[in-house]
């Protein structure tokens, strides 16, 4: 089976971008956790060294459907640049695992002392039950511990490319792995409830609101969610969360949204940072906020503006272009998913975001802080 692969035509000559993803998310790890170990690991391998000594910048970061390696390499350097990073990914120094754990461990400590951070994780927790998209990718509390070097060996042979995202002057790299198609996992059903975390010494308390919804493969009902997500909470300063909670109010630090458009569902995100005596007002006033399902003619375009003009921004840059098209061979979208996309919001109504708003299923709500 050939690699899921896009290549896009760099507006910079001389620097290539590379965003590798692999089987090693949440939704897919043999060993949750592995992939928190095998980063570190990889770190401090010899070929790892050696691509920094060679001017390569690399950064791996674990997400909820696959774990991301993203490159930045002179043109000049591709091939060598590309052997490396394999040779990286394929030979972790296993003798140095007790190292990794205790590097592991205390990235995830330091992770779940972030209020924002845990209360998302939490709320995972909460929302997706048994699911893999209950296991937060940094701040769950995995079993470090107990991860043998048989499980390295096992992670490693098991290792697979699930895309290939290149942005450079020419289509000219070639990555020696092999492959697989990204496989979704169905929810079986969603949690409910609320939960709250006592952390000491915190100034503030994190409020969480998290919903499931659409995931990214279905197509238009995640463009009108992002679309709804953008009017509630996702426009700053001029966002509806943001005016009630923060402006009017001023019961909040921040408030904002979020929607993550995942490969086996998707979850919009609220969330506030408050002092402990003013969370159920928040709480009571976010909930109120995102039910409103009114929607004028100005305020849609408005969104739909932001969209559009954040989708340009956000592909000035090689970086950015490689961060915004990786989705595309990552979950087999249409290569045209983007002009689909701005189309699609351009001509909807109001009462299109209206009614992904009034569908939003119940909610589970976590509150992290002293």
């Amino acid at each position: 089976m050939g690699m899921n692969r896009l290549f896009i035509k760099s507006p910079v000559n001389d620097v290539a971008v590379i965003n590798l993803a692999l089987n090693l998310g949440s939704l897919q790890e043999p060993v949750p956790g592995i992939a928190n170990v095998l980063i570190p690991l990889w770190r401090m391998s010899d070929y790892a060294k050696e691509l920094e000594r060679v001017g390569v910048s690399f950064i791996i970061e674990k997400g909820l459907d696959y774990l991301m390696v993203r490159v930045k390499v002179r043109y000049s350097v591709i091939p060598k640049a590309v052997e490396l990073l394999v040779k990286t990914l394929l030979n972790p120094p296993i003798d140095r695992l007790d190292d990794a754990i205790r590097e592991a461990g205390t990235r995830i400590t330091l992770s779940r002392e972030d209020v924002i951070t845990l209360s998302i994780a939490e709320a995972l927790k909460l929302l997706f039950n048994d699911h893999p998209y209950s296991r937060h990718p940094t701040a769950y509390e995995y079993k470090l511990t107990g991860i043998t070097k048989d499980d390295v060996r096992r992670a490693i042979d098991g290792l697979r490319a699930i895309s290939l995202t290149v942005v450079a002057p020419e289509d000219v790299v070639e990555v020696d792995l092999p492959s697989a198609n990204y496989v979704e996992i169905p929810v079986r059903g969603f949690g409910s409830g609320s939960r709250d975390v006592r952390l000491e010494g915190k100034v503030q308390t994190a409020v969480v609101i998290m919903y499931p919804t659409y995931g990214i493969k279905d197509v238009e009902r995640s463009f009108k969610m992002d679309v709804a997500n953008t009017v509630i909470g996702g426009m700053g300063l001029v966002s509806r969360l943001y005016r009630e909670v923060r402006v009017k109010r001023g019961l909040a630090y921040y408030a904002y949204s979020m929607y993550w458009p995942l490969g086996s569902s998707g979850v919009f995100i609220a969330m506030a940072g408050v002092r402990r005596e003013f969370v159920k007002d928040t709480i009571d006033i976010m909930l109120n906020t995102i039910s409103n399902s009114s929607l004028s003619d100005d305020e849609l375009a408005m969104a739909v503006r932001n969209r559009i003009g954040r989708l340009k921004v956000m592909k000035e840059s090689p970086e950015g272009i490689a961060n915004v098209h990786s989705v595309i061979p990552t979950y087999g979208l249409p290569s045209d998913y983007y002009d689909r996309y701005i189309n699609y919001i351009r001509n909807l109504r109001p009462e299109d975001v209206a009614h992904e708003i009034r569908g939003l299923q119940q909610p589970v709500i976590v509150t992290v802080g002293t």
